[in-house]
């Protein structure tokens, strides 16, 4: 009889699932696990964990330019 039970203590998993903020907490992950490279994770959980790299998508749209309102 094998009586092991395994457990899946990942803490980046365990943050990521418990976020209700998923794309703030992914910025935050990356900062403090992979030296701020969003990149890296998206790789990491791509391997480990391909369920939750669905379930976050960055929603980020970098601005194009500024709208500038003159004042007279």
């Amino acid at each position: 009889m094998n009586n092991v039970i395994l457990l899946n203590n990942d803490p980046i998993i365990i943050e990521l699932s418990n976020a209700i903020d998923k794309c703030a907490t992914k910025r935050m992950l990356a900062f403090k696990y992979f030296d701020n490279n969003e990149d890296l994770l998206n790789d990491y959980l791509l391997e480990n964990y391909p369920k939750e790299a669905k379930k976050v998508k960055n929603l980020y749209i970098k601005p194009i330019s500024q709208l500038e309102l003159p004042f007279n």
